[in-house]
């Protein structure tokens, strides 16, 4: 029996140590596998890197699906990250894919593959081109044109530019979407320009007759363009009726209250006498000429001694019985007397100068110091204002300022801010200016361009010398004016004010121009062409800024106020020459102008880029119209012929500008009918949209009823792009070029945009 058992006992015991003894099974693990982001966006040209976060707890591998997708490694173990670029896009927008793949092992149970999506923008230029609304003929803005009546159209061949030729031209300035027309004066005068008035109460017969002015005006309000005539309240002519009464009979005219005489302008501006000054110690600007009566000149032998020897010179005139002396031609000091002339006279010491002379002169005498009859500058010597009367022994100081002609007797002396040619007027102490006789008779000729003749307004020369720059007293009178023919005007049945816009010319914007619109409701802007032309210089920055102060400054004195802009006028050298004659300048400002708030001016010829300075004399920068390539109807006669042939060729004509759409003039069309069409344009209110860029000007417009636009100007000469958060689908404007991609704006160079909004 123990023999069975014992084999079956060593049969389990080998048994269960073979069992205690076989290998155990391995686990089999899960992979886990996160990717962040999910997905990822480029640009057109993204040279940026970007970063797939990889979290996981084996082997993975990276599969890109299309080779624009650029990845640094193909895979990875464990945590970690992807860097991943794009190529360039220049088509299309186009999406791929990066699989990031779970990987099998012996003990590991791959996880499901991640995919992430890869965005990258294509690049999309959209060209703009503007789709303005049509103009409806209702004209919404204000822009005025400034005409020259002698030089800007003749009708009746005598090379004189007249009321008909303007009239023959209405259908021009009706196509340049002008709403009123500023005339040069339109009365009677010894100029050529107009602003010495020899009568105020009728018009230049070299421009026609009354009803001819009348019909003008008729028809210029047929077009919906009114008329504004060119008022000069500061002086007269020396022609005119008044003043010759003056000059024939000082003390008896009836008219010596109409001017500012004096027999003592110094003893009178010390006591405060002078209205004209008011107050004032001395004249902003201006000169005392004798009116001619008493004796004033001399018969007879005088000694001369012209004293040199110290900063104060002086000449002492004596009678005598002396022998007269020859003019000595090697002189260094002459005197310069009555129709003799130029007399030579002889260094009887250091620096003093005599000569003793048998004197008939008809005024009085000058001392020189250059024989050249050209009369240099600094050569002539005086007498200093009011201080021009020799007493015999006694030595008279000179002066090479003033240099006002020393005579030998008492006069009477009429005071002009301008010259001889143009007296002022006087309307008496300011307070009360409207009660002088001369306040009421210009006031009544004004009535009757305004109730017989339609006149819409006026356009006031050199206010800021009817009281010799004293801003109060200048104030009131022109309040005073203002006033009165804003009544009659009311009288004549209009229910709107009166326009009217002074020439405050002074100073600067912020110290004085803008205080004048106490007194009228606008007044030129004579800062803006200066900010024009320094953005034009390719700097924008402080354009809207500067805009917005004198808009603001000027509502802070009335609240009816209308900024008056203006690029250049008949005083001023032309804008093309600040430009460089740059055509592509010349457009850039015109756009500028038109679409600036205010009331803007298109100076005559301006339209066309006409250049030109005052160097040779103010004809040239009042150049006449050149209508066609022929030249017919050019008024160059009407600028006593002194015009720039090389500028008035057949190519600058209206006529050659109208057939090329390229043109200046054309751009002058287009900017002027958008003001026409947009009431945001018109009379908006502007708001800086700061825009980033030194060379661009932007602004927003917007009209009382909310139509909102965005103007935006490059005035660099090369191309800039800056970035626009407002929608850009609704051009209605472009000179130049312009494009964007996404929110980023190119403009060419000079190139000008305007976006409608939402």
């Amino acid at each position: 029996m123990k023999k069975a058992i014992f084999p079956l006992a060593c049969v389990l015991a080998v048994a269960l140590q073979a069992f205690s003894c076989k290998e155990k099974e391995p686990e089999i693990v899960q992979q886990t596998l996160t990717v962040s982001p999910s997905s990822l966006s480029f640009e057109p040209e993204d040279a940026s890197a970007k970063l797939l976060n990889v979290s996981s707890n084996s082997t993975w591998g990276v599969a890109p699906s299309a080779d624009w997708i650029i990845v640094d490694k193909g895979s990875g173990d464990g945590s970690g990250s992807i860097t991943v670029r794009v190529s360039a896009n220049t088509g299309e927008d186009r999406t791929g894919t990066i699989i990031i793949k779970g990987m099998n092992s012996a003990n590991v149970k791959a996880a499901a593959d991640v995919t992430v999506q890869v965005n990258q923008r294509g690049k999309k230029i959209v060209e703009v081109v503007p789709a303005p609304a049509k103009f409806d003929g209702n004209k919404r803005a204000s822009t005025t044109y400034q005409l020259l009546i002698y030089s800007f159209a003749d009708s009746d061949g005598d090379g004189i530019g007249d009321f008909k030729g303007i009239q023959s031209k209405l259908d021009y300035l009706d196509a340049l979407g002008v709403t009123a027309l500023w005339l040069s004066p339109a009365h009677p005068t010894s100029s050529y320009h107009g602003y010495d008035v020899d009568d105020y109460s009728t018009v230049n017969p070299k421009f026609g007759t009354e009803e001819d002015f009348k019909n003008l005006i008729d028809a210029a309000h047929a077009k919906g363009i009114k008329i504004y005539m060119d008022y000069v309240l500061n002086h007269s002519g020396a022609n005119n009726a008044w003043f010759k009464s003056v000059k024939a009979d000082p003390s008896g005219s009836e008219y010596r209250d109409y001017y500012v005489l004096s027999k003592s302008p110094d003893a009178d501006v010390a006591a405060k006498a002078i209205d004209n000054y008011a107050g004032a110690s001395s004249p902003g600007m201006g000169a005392w000429h004798s009116l001619g009566d008493g004796k004033i000149g001399y018969k007879g032998r005088l000694h001369f001694k012209v004293d040199w020897s110290k900063a104060t010179k002086t000449v002492t005139v004596t009678e005598t019985n002396e022998a007269a002396q020859p003019s000595n031609a090697s002189a260094t000091r002459w005197l310069y007397i009555g129709s003799v002339g130029n007399v030579g006279l002889y260094e009887t010491s250091t620096n003093i100068f005599e000569i003793t002379l048998n004197v008939d002169t008809s005024w009085g005498f000058l001392v020189r110091t250059s024989k050249d009859d050209s009369w240099p500058a600094g050569t002539k010597y005086g007498a200093k204002a009011g201080k021009n009367v020799i007493t015999f022994g006694e030595p008279l100081e000179l002066d090479n300022s003033t240099a006002a002609d020393i005579t030998f007797g008492q006069t009477t002396y009429y005071f002009a801010s301008f010259d001889a040619s143009m007296p002022d007027l006087n309307y008496g102490p300011y307070e009360n200016a409207s009660e002088s006789p001369l306040f009421k008779e210009i006031t009544a000729t004004a009535d009757k361009w305004i109730k017989d003749f339609g006149v819409d307004g006026f356009r006031l020369d050199a206010v800021v010398w009817v009281y010799q720059a004293v801003i109060k007293a200048n104030q009131s009178f022109l309040s005073q004016w203002y006033d009165h023919c804003n009544a009659t005007y009311k009288a004549a049945g209009h229910s709107d004010d009166i326009f009217m816009v002074g020439e405050a010319w002074y100073g600067n914007h912020s110290s004085d121009e803008q205080y004048y619109y106490k007194g009228l409701p606008s007044n030129f802007e004579f800062d803006y062409f200066g900010l024009v032309n320094a953005t034009m210089g390719g700097n924008a920055t402080g354009y809207v800024k500067a805009v917005e102060t004198y808009i603001n400054d000027h509502k802070a004195q009335r609240s009816d106020a209308i900024t008056s802009i203006f690029l250049t006028n008949h005083d001023q050298d032309r804008a093309a020459e600040a430009f460089g004659r740059s055509l592509a300048k010349e457009k850039q400002a015109a756009a500028l102008l038109l679409t600036t708030p205010g009331k803007p001016f298109i100076y005559q010829g301006e339209e066309l880029g006409y250049w030109g300075t005052k160097a040779g004399g103010d004809e040239y920068v009042r150049t006449p119209i050149l209508w066609d390539k022929a030249g017919k109807d050019c008024a160059k006669k009407g600028v006593n012929n002194k015009v720039d042939a090389s500028m008035l060729t057949s190519s600058i004509s209206v006529e050659a500008q109208e057939a090329n759409s390229a043109s200046l003039l054309n751009t002058y069309k287009t900017f002027s009918q958008l003001r026409n069409t947009y009431p945001a344009l018109a009379d908006g209110k502007i708001t800086n949209a700061n825009l980033s860029g030194a060379a661009i000007a932007s602004w927003y417009m917007t009209s009382s009823d909310g139509q909102k636009l965005l103007v935006i100007h490059n005035v660099a000469g090369a191309e800039r792009t800056t970035t626009v958060s407002d929608d850009m689908s609704k051009p209605i404007a472009l000179l130049g070029t312009a494009s964007y991609e996404g929110a980023n704006l190119t403009l060419g160079a000079n190139s000008s945009v305007i976006f409608q909004l939402k």
